[in-house]
């Protein structure tokens, strides 16, 4: 196991390795079903989103639920207590969004019940008195009906082994198929407190910490959670059924965190096998990005009837199929990357999805698993590559596939991400990474993809632009062609020729690193690589046999042919008569020399003295010279014919 200079040891846990696709969290692997139809098992993708967008007159604070579920009804009723401050003077209206399928029954502001209008999936309600500017405010919404159906389903219905059971998931626009919500990524709310009312047997997960779970009436529970963290409108999720529950618990320092699961009461054996392999990922990426986010809560899984898992803040929804290292770590991975801090538009999902993705190709680096780090970027290259060249950054944010694009959003990113690492380097990739995470301006915010640049660029002192530009903005990807000459001297000399591959990218600058090897000997060489047709030389102190392009997939591209040609006679060059190699030499000296009969072979010291020396081989234009006994320090060796006479400085070292 490869670790970095600042990693503590990690404690080996066993765990389940199967590798097995998430509905919405996807990378692809080898021999799995396709992406469309993973995404399809156990909920429904809606292409595209015309969202109605609520007026942003104001900052929430706090909501707090009160929810009537009954698991086995496609149905949802009761209220939503939103806390806000106006950002506009005299704010005389608020407005949330709402499906159109829901019934907003009333509202409550200021001691008044007053009636909503409720136009399409927008819901607006007049406040008198104004609330003036910089001035905290509240109000309830009443409501009831059958929540919508958007992006991967928003509230779903299940029955698993006779129990009824629901889910929500509102990633990317489906918080307000299910409850009045401001849908957007400009504004987090600090604190919420989730009151569910469901029928006696079952149980409600959630954000935050269980409070309480207490008698509601003859045949009802009420269950209380209680979430202190900002979070976006679309990590709320609530689910039901009458669940088994345990906890497994991550010790950090002096404390621990309970992961805590909510399974099906028939898996529970078989499930409760597998999630305290979270636990040496959350280790891995406690020490490489900081402390656990919501360390003053918890982290857990649910289960529920979807394809894959959601990252929902501090509970991870997920179908049985999923409880393994593959969603467990991608989803643990989003509580840094996506929860803490959430993408600021859906142009930069790739700052959630691309860095989870990633994350989890850092387990397999670090961690003792059955599958290989090398083996998993190959295998996300060959999906970039099978799929429709695009850019990471989503200009259509109104296509939900698009949005969650497997090749581009989540693979192109987390490649986008490891070249970043390779032309850093680890310690300022790392620490810029942490940078942006405790960064005030972003910690349990937002964040942009030039807020990320700006933070990767203080740390390194590199300009990322060009990157930012070919890499992010650009689409396609890099074709390359080497051509490699090697002399009789072992003088190389390598042409890199770059093409594009379906790409609006004229060049992709690049540091792209050449594996060469010979003689039981090997070297890999880092070029950077700043135009098409570039050369660079090189003498390597061996006879090049074979030649590797990017031997540990450090750079993404399409193809890569290797041209390797070696000369074996004697080459004219500004009329030299010999060559010689290696030099320093220690042993054997090679000479090769031009066509003709060689009478005269000696070596001279700088006083001008013979030194004794033997031929150990001799061939067509080829004389290997054994010089062991001569002592350290500089040489003149002449070689003579009848024709023509050369002398050339050597040096011998020990």
């Amino acid at each position: 196991m490869k670790a970095f200079s600042y990693l503590i040891v990690i404690f080996i846990l066993l765990f389940n390795n199967s590798y097995l696709l998430k509905a919405q969290d996807k990378p692809f692997y080898q021999n799995n079903p396709t992406l469309s139809t993973i995404e399809k098992q156990g909920q429904t993708i809606q292409t595209g989103q015309n969202q109605a967008i609520a007026n942003n007159n104001y900052d929430l604070k706090y909501h707090r639920f009160n929810w009537n579920i009954d698991p086995a009804q496609h149905y949802i009723s009761g209220s939503v207590t939103s806390y806000f401050v106006a950002t506009q003077d005299l704010m005389n209206s608020i407005q949330f969004q709402l499906n159109a399928g829901l019934t907003a029954d009333s509202a409550r502001y200021a001691g008044k019940t007053i009636n909503i209008d409720h136009p399409g999936d927008l819901i607006n309600i007049p406040l008198n008195p104004t609330v003036s500017l910089g001035q905290l405010d509240s109000l309830t919404v009443y409501y009831h009906g059958v929540p919508g159906l958007s992006g991967f389903g928003s509230f779903g219905n299940y029955v698993h082994n006779g129990s009824p059971s629901m889910w929500t998931l509102s990633e990317p626009y489906g918080a307000s198929d299910w409850w009045p919500s401001k849908n957007d990524l400009s504004d987090k709310i600090d604190s919420i407190d989730v009151y569910v009312v469901m029928p006696k047997g079952n149980h409600a997960a959630s954000n935050g910490i269980l409070v309480s779970e207490t008698p509601y009436d003859a045949n009802s529970i009420l269950a209380h959670w209680k979430h202190r963290y900002p979070i976006a409108s679309y990590l709320i999720a609530i689910a039901v059924t009458n669940y088994a529950r345990y906890s497994d618990y991550y010790k950090t320092g002096n404390d621990s965190i309970q992961v805590l699961n909510y399974v099906y009461p028939e898996d529970s054996l078989d499930l409760r096998a597998r999630t305290a392999d979270v636990l040496m990922s959350m280790a891995l990426f406690e020490q490489l990005f900081g402390p656990y986010p919501f360390l003053k809560e918890k982290f857990g899984h649910a289960e529920c009837n979807i394809g894959g898992g959601m990252e929902h803040q501090t509970m991870t929804f997920l179908g049985k199929n999923s409880f393994n290292h593959f969603i467990f770590t991608h989803e643990l991975a989003h509580q840094w990357f996506g929860d803490m801090v959430t993408c600021g538009s859906w142009e930069d999902i790739w700052l959630n999805e691309g860095f989870a993705a990633y994350c989890l190709g850092l387990s397999y680096e670090f961690l003792p698993t059955d599958y290989t780090f090398k083996a998993y970027m190959n295998d996300i290259r060959d999906d970039i590559l099978r799929q429709v060249q695009g850019s990471v950054f989503c200009s259509d944010t109104t296509n939900v596939s698009r949005i969650f694009n497997s090749a581009l959003t989540y693979n192109k990113g987390a490649y986008l991400l490891h070249m970043l690492r390779w032309i850093l380097g680890d310690s300022d990739f790392f620490q810029g990474l942490r940078n942006y995470l405790n960064d005030p301006a972003l910690k349990y915010k937002f964040a942009r993809t030039t807020d990320l640049k700006r933070q990767l660029e203080n740390q390194s002192g590199k300009d990322l632009t060009r990157f930012f530009d070919d890499w992010f903005y650009g689409t396609g990807v890099p074709n390359y062609s080497i051509q490699v000459t090697q002399q009789l001297d072992s003088s190389t000399q390598v042409t890199i020729n770059q093409s594009q591959y379906n790409s609006n990218v004229s060049f992709f600058n690049m540091a792209v690193p050449i594996e060469f090897k010979g003689d039981t000997k090997d070297t890999t060489l880092i070029f950077n690589h700043t135009y098409s047709g570039q050369t660079f030389d090189f003498k390597p102190n061996f006879r090049i046999d074979s030649v590797f392009f990017d031997p540990k997939f450090k750079v993404l591209y399409n193809q890569s042919s290797i041209t390797l040609n070696q000369v074996t006679q004697f080459q004219n060059v500004n009329d030299n008569k010999i060559a010689i190699s290696p030099n320093p030499a220690n042993a054997l000296l090679n000479v090769h020399h031009k066509s003709g009969f060689v009478n005269l072979i000696q070596i001279l010291d700088l006083e001008g003295r013979s030194q004794i020396i033997t031929t150990a081989r001799q061939e067509d234009t080829l004389l290997v010279l054994n010089i062991q006994n001569l002592q350290p320090g500089m040489y003149i060796l002449k070689v003579g014919t009848s024709g023509w006479l050369e002398s050339k400085k050597f040096i011998v070292t020990k």
